[in-house]
Protein backbone atom coordinates (compact mmCIF):
# COMPACT_ATOMS: atom_id res chain seq x y z
CA UNK A 1 0.00 0.00 0.00
CA UNK A 2 1.26 3.48 -0.62
CA UNK A 3 0.60 6.96 -1.89
CA UNK A 4 -1.14 5.68 -5.03
CA UNK A 5 -3.82 4.02 -2.93
CA UNK A 6 -4.31 7.26 -1.05
CA UNK A 7 -5.19 8.97 -4.33
CA UNK A 8 -7.52 6.19 -5.46
CA UNK A 9 -9.45 5.84 -2.23
CA UNK A 10 -9.50 9.46 -1.19
CA UNK A 11 -7.92 10.86 1.95
CA UNK A 12 -10.63 9.52 4.25
CA UNK A 13 -10.83 6.71 6.76
CA UNK A 14 -11.97 5.76 10.26
CA UNK A 15 -9.82 7.64 12.74
CA UNK A 16 -8.92 5.52 15.76
CA UNK A 17 -9.57 7.68 18.82
CA UNK A 18 -9.07 5.19 21.65
CA UNK A 19 -7.74 1.67 21.99
CA UNK A 20 -8.54 -0.53 24.98
CA UNK A 21 -5.73 -2.44 26.60
CA UNK A 22 -5.58 -6.17 25.77
CA UNK A 23 -8.15 -5.73 22.98
CA UNK A 24 -7.77 -7.14 19.45
CA UNK A 25 -6.91 -3.64 18.21
CA UNK A 26 -4.27 -3.34 20.93
CA UNK A 27 -2.63 -6.66 19.98
CA UNK A 28 -2.78 -5.79 16.27
CA UNK A 29 -0.62 -2.74 16.94
CA UNK A 30 -3.23 -0.10 16.11
CA UNK A 31 -2.11 3.26 17.48
CA UNK A 32 -4.76 5.58 18.83
CA UNK A 33 -4.96 9.15 17.45
CA UNK A 34 -2.46 8.51 14.66
CA UNK A 35 -3.96 5.51 12.84
CA UNK A 36 -6.82 5.52 10.32
CA UNK A 37 -8.54 2.34 9.11
CA UNK A 38 -8.81 2.79 5.32
CA UNK A 39 -9.88 -0.66 4.16
CA UNK A 40 -11.10 -3.94 5.60
CA UNK A 41 -10.60 -7.28 3.84
CA UNK A 42 -9.67 -5.34 0.70
CA UNK A 43 -12.86 -3.23 0.76
CA UNK A 44 -12.16 0.56 0.69
CA UNK A 45 -13.79 2.55 3.48
CA UNK A 46 -13.23 6.04 2.07
CA UNK A 47 -17.00 6.52 1.65
CA UNK A 48 -17.62 6.14 5.39
CA UNK A 49 -19.66 2.95 5.06
CA UNK A 50 -19.83 1.98 8.72
CA UNK A 51 -22.32 -0.82 8.01
CA UNK A 52 -19.79 -2.60 5.79
CA UNK A 53 -17.20 -2.22 8.52
CA UNK A 54 -19.44 -3.63 11.25
CA UNK A 55 -20.81 -6.42 9.07
CA UNK A 56 -17.31 -7.56 8.10
CA UNK A 57 -16.16 -7.52 11.72
CA UNK A 58 -19.11 -9.72 12.68
CA UNK A 59 -18.51 -12.14 9.80
CA UNK A 60 -14.85 -12.54 10.80
CA UNK A 61 -15.42 -13.00 14.53
CA UNK A 62 -12.76 -15.42 15.73
CA UNK A 63 -10.96 -15.40 12.36
CA UNK A 64 -7.95 -13.37 11.12
CA UNK A 65 -9.10 -10.27 9.25
CA UNK A 66 -6.76 -8.17 7.06
CA UNK A 67 -7.01 -4.39 7.38
CA UNK A 68 -5.32 -1.45 5.73
CA UNK A 69 -4.17 1.31 8.08
CA UNK A 70 -2.71 4.75 7.41
CA UNK A 71 -0.42 6.31 10.03
CA UNK A 72 -0.46 10.10 10.10
CA UNK A 73 2.66 10.06 12.26
CA UNK A 74 4.73 7.93 9.86
CA UNK A 75 2.88 9.16 6.73
CA UNK A 76 2.64 5.63 5.42
CA UNK A 77 0.18 2.79 4.83
CA UNK A 78 0.57 -0.68 6.25
CA UNK A 79 -1.32 -3.97 6.35
CA UNK A 80 -2.29 -5.52 9.68
CA UNK A 81 -4.16 -8.67 10.68
CA UNK A 82 -6.76 -8.40 13.43
CA UNK A 83 -8.97 -11.12 14.91
CA UNK A 84 -12.37 -9.75 16.08
CA UNK A 85 -13.40 -11.38 19.34
CA UNK A 86 -15.62 -11.03 22.38
CA UNK A 87 -13.31 -13.09 24.60
CA UNK A 88 -10.90 -10.27 25.43
CA UNK A 89 -13.23 -8.71 28.04
CA UNK A 90 -14.58 -11.66 30.12
CA UNK A 91 -14.85 -9.49 33.24
CA UNK A 92 -17.06 -6.88 31.59
CA UNK A 93 -20.36 -8.33 30.34
CA UNK A 94 -21.44 -4.86 29.15
CA UNK A 95 -18.55 -4.60 26.70
CA UNK A 96 -19.87 -5.25 23.19
CA UNK A 97 -16.88 -4.26 21.08
CA UNK A 98 -15.33 -6.86 18.79
CA UNK A 99 -12.04 -4.99 18.36
CA UNK A 100 -11.83 -2.70 21.40
CA UNK A 101 -11.49 0.76 19.91
CA UNK A 102 -13.64 3.80 19.18
CA UNK A 103 -13.44 5.39 15.75
CA UNK A 104 -14.71 8.39 13.81
CA UNK A 105 -14.96 8.80 10.04
CA UNK A 106 -13.02 11.84 8.83
CA UNK A 107 -10.27 13.03 6.50
CA UNK A 108 -6.60 12.49 7.28
CA UNK A 109 -5.35 15.01 4.70
CA UNK A 110 -4.34 17.52 7.38
CA UNK A 111 -3.62 15.00 10.09
CA UNK A 112 -0.71 16.25 12.13
CA UNK A 113 -1.16 19.96 11.47
CA UNK A 114 -3.47 20.79 14.35
CA UNK A 115 -1.15 20.11 17.28
CA UNK A 116 -0.03 22.49 20.02
CA UNK A 117 3.55 22.07 21.24
CA UNK A 118 3.91 22.68 24.98
CA UNK A 119 6.83 25.04 25.65
CA UNK A 120 7.28 26.59 29.11
CA UNK A 121 5.29 25.24 32.06
CA UNK A 122 5.09 27.53 35.08
CA UNK A 123 5.63 26.12 38.60
CA UNK A 124 2.43 25.43 40.58
CA UNK A 125 0.32 26.11 37.50
CA UNK A 126 -2.69 24.08 36.37
CA UNK A 127 -0.51 22.62 33.61
CA UNK A 128 2.13 21.41 36.06
CA UNK A 129 -0.50 20.02 38.41
CA UNK A 130 -1.93 18.04 35.47
CA UNK A 131 1.48 16.52 34.75
CA UNK A 132 2.02 18.31 31.44
CA UNK A 133 5.69 18.13 30.44
CA UNK A 134 7.43 21.08 28.78
CA UNK A 135 8.92 20.72 25.29
CA UNK A 136 8.20 17.00 24.85
CA UNK A 137 4.38 17.11 25.20
CA UNK A 138 2.07 17.92 22.29
CA UNK A 139 -1.65 18.63 22.71
CA UNK A 140 -3.29 16.62 19.91
CA UNK A 141 -6.99 16.70 20.75
CA UNK A 142 -9.83 16.59 23.23
CA UNK A 143 -12.91 14.38 23.65
CA UNK A 144 -14.98 17.53 24.15
CA UNK A 145 -14.68 18.71 20.54
CA UNK A 146 -12.75 18.26 17.30
CA UNK A 147 -9.93 20.78 17.04
CA UNK A 148 -9.88 21.93 13.41
CA UNK A 149 -7.73 25.06 13.66
CA UNK A 150 -5.54 27.06 16.01
CA UNK A 151 -8.34 29.12 17.58
CA UNK A 152 -10.43 26.05 18.45
CA UNK A 153 -8.01 25.13 21.23
CA UNK A 154 -8.08 28.57 22.83
CA UNK A 155 -11.89 28.71 22.55
CA UNK A 156 -12.10 25.30 24.23
CA UNK A 157 -9.95 26.48 27.13
CA UNK A 158 -12.20 29.52 27.60
CA UNK A 159 -15.31 27.33 27.66
CA UNK A 160 -13.86 25.20 30.45
CA UNK A 161 -12.64 27.91 32.81
CA UNK A 162 -13.05 26.53 36.32
CA UNK A 163 -14.13 23.12 35.01
CA UNK A 164 -12.22 19.89 34.34
CA UNK A 165 -10.90 19.84 30.79
CA UNK A 166 -9.73 16.56 29.25
CA UNK A 167 -6.87 16.78 26.77
CA UNK A 168 -5.11 14.14 24.68
CA UNK A 169 -1.33 14.44 24.78
CA UNK A 170 1.47 12.88 22.75
CA UNK A 171 4.95 12.71 24.29
CA UNK A 172 7.83 12.64 21.82
CA UNK A 173 10.32 11.14 24.30
CA UNK A 174 8.14 8.12 25.13
CA UNK A 175 6.46 8.00 21.70
CA UNK A 176 3.13 7.43 23.42
CA UNK A 177 -0.26 9.06 23.95
CA UNK A 178 -2.13 9.68 27.16
CA UNK A 179 -5.02 11.68 28.56
CA UNK A 180 -4.77 14.38 31.21
CA UNK A 181 -7.36 16.41 33.12
CA UNK A 182 -6.64 20.08 33.73
CA UNK A 183 -8.76 22.82 35.32
CA UNK A 184 -8.10 26.18 33.58
CA UNK A 185 -8.38 29.13 35.94
CA UNK A 186 -6.96 32.59 36.59
CA UNK A 187 -6.65 32.17 40.36
CA UNK A 188 -3.48 30.05 40.47
CA UNK A 189 -1.24 33.12 40.76
CA UNK A 190 0.41 33.41 37.34
CA UNK A 191 -0.21 34.34 33.74
CA UNK A 192 -2.78 32.58 31.61
CA UNK A 193 -5.43 30.08 32.60
CA UNK A 194 -3.25 27.00 31.97
CA UNK A 195 0.12 28.33 33.04
CA UNK A 196 1.98 27.12 29.98
CA UNK A 197 3.09 28.52 26.64
CA UNK A 198 2.25 26.63 23.47
CA UNK A 199 3.59 26.82 19.94
CA UNK A 200 1.47 26.25 16.85
CA UNK A 201 2.55 25.99 13.23
CA UNK A 202 5.17 24.43 11.03
CA UNK A 203 8.03 24.54 13.53
CA UNK A 204 5.94 23.00 16.30
CA UNK A 205 4.64 19.83 14.67
CA UNK A 206 5.47 16.36 15.88
CA UNK A 207 8.81 15.13 14.49
CA UNK A 208 8.73 11.89 12.55
CA UNK A 209 10.55 9.05 14.23
CA UNK A 210 13.50 7.63 12.31
CA UNK A 211 13.06 4.18 10.85
CA UNK A 212 15.50 1.36 11.58
CA UNK A 213 16.88 1.70 8.06
CA UNK A 214 17.50 5.42 8.55
CA UNK A 215 19.21 4.75 11.87
CA UNK A 216 21.46 2.15 10.26
CA UNK A 217 22.34 4.62 7.50
CA UNK A 218 23.61 7.16 10.01
CA UNK A 219 27.18 5.97 9.84
CA UNK A 220 29.54 7.60 12.25
CA UNK A 221 26.74 9.03 14.34
CA UNK A 222 26.99 8.44 18.10
CA UNK A 223 24.47 5.90 19.35
CA UNK A 224 22.38 6.44 22.44
CA UNK A 225 19.59 4.67 24.28
CA UNK A 226 17.20 7.56 23.80
CA UNK A 227 14.54 7.68 21.08
CA UNK A 228 15.91 9.34 17.95
CA UNK A 229 13.83 11.49 15.62
CA UNK A 230 14.57 12.78 12.14
CA UNK A 231 14.44 16.43 11.18
CA UNK A 232 11.49 15.76 8.89
CA UNK A 233 8.34 17.50 10.14
CA UNK A 234 5.31 15.50 9.15
CA UNK A 235 2.94 17.52 7.04
CA UNK A 236 -0.16 16.90 4.94
CA UNK A 237 -2.07 18.48 2.03
CA UNK A 238 -4.98 20.87 2.43
CA UNK A 239 -8.36 19.57 3.63
CA UNK A 240 -11.50 20.42 1.61
CA UNK A 241 -13.48 23.15 3.31
CA UNK A 242 -16.70 21.13 3.20
CA UNK A 243 -15.62 18.29 5.44
CA UNK A 244 -18.55 16.45 6.98
CA UNK A 245 -17.82 13.94 9.75
CA UNK A 246 -19.81 10.95 10.96
CA UNK A 247 -19.22 9.54 14.34
CA UNK A 248 -19.05 5.79 14.83
CA UNK A 249 -18.26 4.86 18.43
CA UNK A 250 -17.78 1.13 18.81
CA UNK A 251 -16.55 1.16 22.38
CA UNK A 252 -17.93 2.96 25.37
CA UNK A 253 -15.81 5.03 27.74
CA UNK A 254 -12.31 3.58 27.67
CA UNK A 255 -9.12 4.21 29.54
CA UNK A 256 -5.96 5.51 27.96
CA UNK A 257 -2.43 4.50 28.90
CA UNK A 258 -1.53 5.88 32.34
CA UNK A 259 0.11 9.26 32.52
CA UNK A 260 3.78 9.46 33.46
CA UNK A 261 4.50 9.90 37.15
CA UNK A 262 3.14 13.27 38.17
CA UNK A 263 6.06 15.03 39.71
CA UNK A 264 7.23 18.55 40.14
CA UNK A 265 8.80 19.58 36.86
CA UNK A 266 11.60 22.06 36.67
CA UNK A 267 10.88 23.84 33.42
CA UNK A 268 13.89 24.55 31.20
CA UNK A 269 14.78 28.18 30.82
CA UNK A 270 12.96 29.57 27.76
CA UNK A 271 15.09 30.91 24.93
CA UNK A 272 15.30 34.65 24.70
CA UNK A 273 13.27 36.53 22.10
CA UNK A 274 16.47 37.30 20.21
CA UNK A 275 17.45 33.65 20.09
CA UNK A 276 13.95 32.69 18.98
CA UNK A 277 14.12 35.24 16.19
CA UNK A 278 17.51 33.94 15.08
CA UNK A 279 16.14 30.39 15.09
CA UNK A 280 13.15 31.38 13.00
CA UNK A 281 15.35 33.19 10.49
CA UNK A 282 17.26 30.00 9.79
CA UNK A 283 14.14 27.92 9.08
CA UNK A 284 13.49 26.87 5.45
CA UNK A 285 11.87 29.62 3.43
CA UNK A 286 10.02 27.30 1.07
CA UNK A 287 7.18 26.86 3.56
CA UNK A 288 4.66 29.65 4.06
CA UNK A 289 2.97 28.25 7.13
CA UNK A 290 3.20 30.75 9.96
CA UNK A 291 4.46 29.75 13.37
CA UNK A 292 2.60 31.15 16.36
CA UNK A 293 3.77 30.96 19.92
CA UNK A 294 1.12 32.06 22.37
CA UNK A 295 0.20 31.99 26.01
CA UNK A 296 -3.11 30.26 26.54
CA UNK A 297 -5.90 32.54 27.69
Amino acid sequence: MGGAQSSEQGQYGFHVLKVKENSPAFHAGIEQFFDYIVNINGIPLNNGDSQTLLKTLQEYEGKPLPMGVYSSKEQSFREITLTPSRDWHPDDPNEKSLIGCSIRFCSFERAGENVWHVLDVSPNSPAEMAGIIPYSDYIIGSPHMTLRNEDDFYDLVEQYLGKPLRLYLYNSEWDSCRECIIVPNHEWGGNGSLGCDVGYGLLHRIPRKKSDRELQADEGQPRSDSVTYSDTIFNAPELPASDEEEVLEEAKQVSLPPSPTNQSIQSPQPPSETAAAQSSSTAPTTETTATATATTP
